[in-house]
């Protein structure tokens, strides 16, 4: 059996982890706004490369229900807490960078 600190430590990191799998959610509903399955099909690719070396490193890749949990609970404070501000923040960025090279045309 795994001590508390290992269990703590791998639930720690997934949250985080659920944290970062909101960001790239939000950076993916900007960049393909008008390809909308090919944005799907990026994201979906890019969350297995981040969730399954997150979960090889806390516990070599073993699946329980509390890290996916964990996971589930990051992804809710990232959307409850920073999804607002981190939102318009990327708007911003997309709208300067589409008038200043055409960035995203």
């Amino acid at each position: 059996m795994e001590g508390i600190e290992w269990q703590l430590s791998s639930l720690t990191l997934l949250f985080l982890t659920g944290m970062v799998w909101g960001l790239l959610y939000d950076c993916f509903l900007l960049l393909f706004t008008k390809r909308r399955q090919v944005g799907d099909f990026c994201f979906w690719v890019l969350s297995v490369l981040l969730i399954f070396p997150a979960l090889l490193f806390t516990n070599l890749g073993e699946l329980r229900v509390s890290l996916g949990v964990s996971l589930l609970i990051g992804v809710a404070c990232y959307r409850w807490v920073f999804h607002s501000s981190v939102y318009l923040s990327l708007k911003l960025v997309k709208r300067k960078l589409r008038h200043r090279r055409g960035f995203f045309t």
